[in-house]
Protein backbone atom coordinates (compact mmCIF):
# COMPACT_ATOMS: atom_id res chain seq x y z
CA UNK A 1 0.00 0.00 0.00
CA UNK A 2 1.33 3.26 -0.79
CA UNK A 3 1.55 6.44 0.94
CA UNK A 4 -0.99 8.27 -1.46
CA UNK A 5 -3.33 5.32 -1.73
CA UNK A 6 -3.20 5.45 2.46
CA UNK A 7 -3.44 9.08 2.47
CA UNK A 8 -7.00 8.79 0.11
CA UNK A 9 -8.15 6.12 2.34
CA UNK A 10 -7.61 8.55 5.41
CA UNK A 11 -9.89 11.08 4.20
CA UNK A 12 -12.33 9.47 3.07
CA UNK A 13 -12.74 7.65 6.35
CA UNK A 14 -14.28 10.64 7.68
CA UNK A 15 -16.83 9.81 5.53
CA UNK A 16 -17.66 6.59 6.87
CA UNK A 17 -21.05 7.56 8.51
CA UNK A 18 -22.16 9.93 5.72
CA UNK A 19 -24.43 6.90 3.74
CA UNK A 20 -25.44 5.60 7.33
CA UNK A 21 -28.85 3.63 6.93
CA UNK A 22 -31.09 1.85 9.13
CA UNK A 23 -30.29 -1.38 6.81
CA UNK A 24 -26.90 -1.64 6.67
CA UNK A 25 -25.62 0.94 8.56
CA UNK A 26 -22.17 2.45 7.35
CA UNK A 27 -21.73 -0.17 4.56
CA UNK A 28 -21.82 2.91 1.58
CA UNK A 29 -19.41 4.51 3.62
CA UNK A 30 -17.01 1.17 3.90
CA UNK A 31 -17.14 0.64 0.24
CA UNK A 32 -16.24 4.31 -0.66
CA UNK A 33 -12.97 4.37 1.76
CA UNK A 34 -12.09 1.20 0.15
CA UNK A 35 -12.95 1.97 -3.37
CA UNK A 36 -9.91 3.56 -4.26
CA UNK A 37 -7.46 0.36 -2.94
CA UNK A 38 -9.75 -1.99 -5.09
CA UNK A 39 -9.66 0.16 -8.09
CA UNK A 40 -5.56 -0.25 -7.88
CA UNK A 41 -5.76 -3.99 -6.83
CA UNK A 42 -8.12 -5.03 -10.00
CA UNK A 43 -6.68 -2.53 -12.13
CA UNK A 44 -5.89 -5.39 -14.55
CA UNK A 45 -9.30 -7.18 -13.90
CA UNK A 46 -11.81 -4.43 -14.11
CA UNK A 47 -15.02 -6.67 -14.46
CA UNK A 48 -14.51 -8.69 -11.28
CA UNK A 49 -14.61 -5.28 -9.32
CA UNK A 50 -18.70 -5.08 -9.15
CA UNK A 51 -18.93 -8.56 -7.32
CA UNK A 52 -15.85 -7.81 -5.20
CA UNK A 53 -17.94 -4.44 -4.25
CA UNK A 54 -20.96 -6.32 -3.58
CA UNK A 55 -19.09 -7.70 -0.26
CA UNK A 56 -18.19 -4.17 0.83
CA UNK A 57 -21.90 -3.29 0.58
CA UNK A 58 -22.98 -6.23 3.31
CA UNK A 59 -23.81 -4.83 6.24
CA UNK A 60 -21.26 -3.18 8.33
CA UNK A 61 -20.84 -1.20 11.84
CA UNK A 62 -18.12 -0.16 14.07
CA UNK A 63 -16.72 2.81 15.53
CA UNK A 64 -15.83 5.31 13.21
CA UNK A 65 -12.12 6.02 14.44
CA UNK A 66 -11.09 2.60 15.07
CA UNK A 67 -12.34 1.53 11.96
CA UNK A 68 -9.18 2.02 10.26
CA UNK A 69 -7.86 -1.25 11.74
CA UNK A 70 -10.93 -2.86 9.87
CA UNK A 71 -9.80 -0.78 6.17
CA UNK A 72 -6.19 -1.87 6.42
CA UNK A 73 -6.72 -5.52 7.65
CA UNK A 74 -9.32 -5.86 4.41
CA UNK A 75 -7.27 -4.44 2.05
CA UNK A 76 -4.30 -7.27 3.36
CA UNK A 77 -6.67 -9.95 3.12
CA UNK A 78 -8.26 -8.66 -0.06
CA UNK A 79 -5.15 -9.22 -1.68
CA UNK A 80 -5.07 -12.93 -0.48
CA UNK A 81 -8.47 -13.30 -1.98
CA UNK A 82 -7.38 -11.61 -5.67
CA UNK A 83 -3.86 -14.15 -5.92
CA UNK A 84 -6.47 -17.13 -4.95
CA UNK A 85 -5.43 -20.13 -7.45
CA UNK A 86 -8.31 -22.17 -7.39
CA UNK A 87 -11.97 -21.83 -6.82
CA UNK A 88 -11.91 -23.57 -3.73
CA UNK A 89 -8.96 -21.51 -2.64
CA UNK A 90 -10.82 -18.45 -3.46
CA UNK A 91 -14.10 -19.15 -1.62
CA UNK A 92 -11.76 -19.94 1.60
CA UNK A 93 -10.21 -16.90 1.52
CA UNK A 94 -13.79 -15.12 1.07
CA UNK A 95 -14.98 -16.56 4.09
CA UNK A 96 -11.80 -15.88 6.21
CA UNK A 97 -12.66 -12.10 5.00
CA UNK A 98 -15.61 -12.21 6.02
CA UNK A 99 -15.29 -13.83 9.45
CA UNK A 100 -12.49 -11.30 10.01
CA UNK A 101 -14.62 -8.39 9.13
CA UNK A 102 -17.06 -8.97 11.11
CA UNK A 103 -14.74 -10.14 14.27
CA UNK A 104 -12.85 -6.73 13.82
CA UNK A 105 -16.01 -4.42 13.37
CA UNK A 106 -17.34 -5.79 16.60
CA UNK A 107 -14.12 -5.55 18.60
CA UNK A 108 -12.90 -2.12 17.45
CA UNK A 109 -16.44 -1.15 18.43
CA UNK A 110 -15.76 -2.07 21.63
CA UNK A 111 -12.67 -0.36 22.23
CA UNK A 112 -13.75 2.41 20.27
CA UNK A 113 -16.81 2.86 21.79
CA UNK A 114 -15.04 2.65 25.91
CA UNK A 115 -12.15 4.49 24.69
CA UNK A 116 -13.46 7.58 22.74
CA UNK A 117 -16.87 7.95 23.61
CA UNK A 118 -16.46 6.62 27.53
CA UNK A 119 -13.28 7.96 28.21
CA UNK A 120 -11.78 10.64 26.49
CA UNK A 121 -14.59 12.34 25.41
CA UNK A 122 -15.71 12.82 29.04
CA UNK A 123 -11.69 13.41 30.01
CA UNK A 124 -11.70 15.93 27.64
CA UNK A 125 -14.69 17.88 29.03
CA UNK A 126 -13.81 17.96 32.28
CA UNK A 127 -10.15 19.20 31.04
CA UNK A 128 -11.96 22.45 29.07
CA UNK A 129 -14.03 23.02 32.88
CA UNK A 130 -11.12 22.75 34.57
CA UNK A 131 -9.06 25.28 32.51
CA UNK A 132 -11.81 27.57 33.19
CA UNK A 133 -12.20 27.47 36.99
CA UNK A 134 -8.36 27.96 37.21
CA UNK A 135 -9.40 31.52 34.73
CA UNK A 136 -11.75 32.11 36.93
CA UNK A 137 -13.98 32.48 33.79
CA UNK A 138 -17.14 34.03 34.30
CA UNK A 139 -19.37 34.61 31.48
CA UNK A 140 -22.38 37.28 32.81
CA UNK A 141 -20.04 40.37 33.96
CA UNK A 142 -19.81 43.58 32.94
CA UNK A 143 -18.88 43.76 29.31
CA UNK A 144 -14.96 44.11 29.59
CA UNK A 145 -14.83 41.41 31.89
CA UNK A 146 -17.01 39.35 29.74
CA UNK A 147 -14.89 39.43 26.46
CA UNK A 148 -12.24 38.05 28.53
CA UNK A 149 -13.82 35.87 29.95
CA UNK A 150 -15.75 34.29 26.46
CA UNK A 151 -11.80 34.43 25.47
CA UNK A 152 -10.69 32.47 27.99
CA UNK A 153 -13.64 29.97 27.36
CA UNK A 154 -12.45 29.72 23.67
CA UNK A 155 -9.40 28.83 24.50
CA UNK A 156 -10.28 26.20 27.19
CA UNK A 157 -12.32 24.94 24.77
CA UNK A 158 -10.20 24.84 22.07
CA UNK A 159 -7.48 22.46 23.90
CA UNK A 160 -10.27 20.10 25.03
CA UNK A 161 -10.83 19.58 20.84
CA UNK A 162 -6.88 19.87 20.14
CA UNK A 163 -6.15 16.89 22.61
CA UNK A 164 -9.32 14.87 21.12
CA UNK A 165 -9.07 14.89 17.77
CA UNK A 166 -5.01 14.73 17.45
CA UNK A 167 -5.08 11.22 19.39
CA UNK A 168 -8.79 10.36 16.93
CA UNK A 169 -6.19 11.11 13.73
CA UNK A 170 -3.80 9.27 15.51
CA UNK A 171 -5.86 6.26 15.44
CA UNK A 172 -7.38 7.09 11.86
CA UNK A 173 -3.73 7.46 10.26
CA UNK A 174 -1.71 4.87 11.89
CA UNK A 175 -4.40 2.34 11.93
CA UNK A 176 -4.61 1.52 8.56
CA UNK A 177 -0.76 1.28 8.61
CA UNK A 178 -0.54 -1.36 11.47
CA UNK A 179 -3.54 -3.02 10.51
CA UNK A 180 -2.85 -3.76 7.05
CA UNK A 181 0.96 -5.05 7.79
CA UNK A 182 -0.29 -7.45 10.54
CA UNK A 183 -1.72 -10.52 10.58
CA UNK A 184 -4.55 -12.62 11.89
CA UNK A 185 -2.33 -14.05 14.92
CA UNK A 186 -2.55 -10.13 16.09
CA UNK A 187 -6.11 -9.32 15.79
CA UNK A 188 -4.38 -7.64 12.74
CA UNK A 189 -2.68 -5.18 15.24
CA UNK A 190 -4.82 -4.94 17.79
CA UNK A 191 -3.33 -6.71 20.33
CA UNK A 192 -0.19 -4.34 20.22
CA UNK A 193 -1.85 -2.06 22.29
CA UNK A 194 -2.47 -2.52 25.97
CA UNK A 195 -6.61 -0.94 25.16
CA UNK A 196 -7.56 -2.00 28.66
CA UNK A 197 -4.87 -0.21 30.54
CA UNK A 198 -5.04 2.81 28.41
CA UNK A 199 -8.97 2.89 28.63
CA UNK A 200 -8.34 2.35 33.02
CA UNK A 201 -5.51 4.88 33.07
CA UNK A 202 -8.18 7.67 31.29
CA UNK A 203 -10.85 6.94 33.73
CA UNK A 204 -8.40 7.45 36.54
CA UNK A 205 -7.18 10.72 35.27
CA UNK A 206 -11.04 12.18 34.40
CA UNK A 207 -11.73 10.96 38.08
CA UNK A 208 -8.44 13.24 39.36
CA UNK A 209 -9.89 16.24 37.42
CA UNK A 210 -13.91 15.74 38.35
CA UNK A 211 -12.08 15.12 42.34
CA UNK A 212 -9.94 18.81 41.93
CA UNK A 213 -13.48 20.37 40.14
CA UNK A 214 -15.23 19.18 43.55
CA UNK A 215 -12.22 20.73 45.91
CA UNK A 216 -11.21 23.93 43.70
CA UNK A 217 -15.55 24.42 43.61
CA UNK A 218 -15.81 24.22 47.60
CA UNK A 219 -12.74 26.44 48.08
CA UNK A 220 -14.46 29.22 45.56
CA UNK A 221 -17.74 28.98 47.45
CA UNK A 222 -15.91 28.91 50.69
CA UNK A 223 -13.95 31.87 49.96
CA UNK A 224 -14.12 34.00 52.45
CA UNK A 225 -16.65 32.56 54.30
CA UNK A 226 -16.10 31.47 58.10
CA UNK A 227 -16.00 27.28 57.86
CA UNK A 228 -17.01 25.25 60.90
CA UNK A 229 -13.66 22.62 61.27
CA UNK A 230 -16.04 20.13 61.94
CA UNK A 231 -17.80 20.13 58.82
CA UNK A 232 -14.48 20.54 56.44
CA UNK A 233 -13.26 17.37 58.76
CA UNK A 234 -16.12 15.20 57.70
CA UNK A 235 -16.56 16.86 54.14
CA UNK A 236 -12.55 15.94 53.91
CA UNK A 237 -13.60 12.34 55.12
CA UNK A 238 -16.30 11.86 53.04
CA UNK A 239 -13.79 12.46 49.64
CA UNK A 240 -11.09 10.64 51.12
CA UNK A 241 -13.26 7.32 51.31
CA UNK A 242 -14.58 7.94 48.04
CA UNK A 243 -11.23 7.86 46.87
CA UNK A 244 -10.21 5.08 48.58
CA UNK A 245 -12.79 2.88 47.27
CA UNK A 246 -11.70 2.89 44.11
CA UNK A 247 -8.63 1.49 45.15
CA UNK A 248 -10.24 -1.47 47.21
CA UNK A 249 -12.36 -2.13 44.36
CA UNK A 250 -8.90 -2.44 42.39
CA UNK A 251 -7.29 -4.93 45.09
CA UNK A 252 -10.42 -6.86 45.39
CA UNK A 253 -11.10 -5.98 48.78
CA UNK A 254 -14.39 -6.39 50.09
CA UNK A 255 -16.10 -2.93 50.52
CA UNK A 256 -17.38 -4.51 54.11
CA UNK A 257 -14.09 -3.31 55.44
CA UNK A 258 -14.30 -0.08 53.86
CA UNK A 259 -17.55 0.16 55.31
CA UNK A 260 -16.88 -0.69 58.91
CA UNK A 261 -13.59 1.77 58.98
CA UNK A 262 -15.46 4.70 57.55
CA UNK A 263 -18.16 4.05 60.62
CA UNK A 264 -15.45 3.80 62.95
CA UNK A 265 -13.72 6.74 61.37
CA UNK A 266 -17.38 9.20 61.54
CA UNK A 267 -17.75 8.08 64.97
CA UNK A 268 -14.66 8.96 66.17
CA UNK A 269 -14.24 12.42 64.48
CA UNK A 270 -17.94 13.12 65.92
CA UNK A 271 -17.67 12.18 69.26
CA UNK A 272 -14.32 14.63 69.93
Amino acid sequence: MTFWLRLNMFFRSFFLQAGWNYVKYQNLGFALVMMPFLRRLYQQDPDALPTVLNRYLEAFNTHPVMASFCFGAMARMEENIAQAKSVTEYKEQVAEWSGARRGLSITAASIGDRLFWGSLKPLTLLLAIFIWMLLGVKFFETPEQETVSWLYGFTAGAVAFFVYNTIALFVRWQGIKISYEANDSSCFGLTRFDWNRTIYNAKRIGIFFAVGLILFGVYRFFDGIRVDINFLARAVLVLFFVMISFITRRLRIPNVYLYIAAVITFNIVCFF
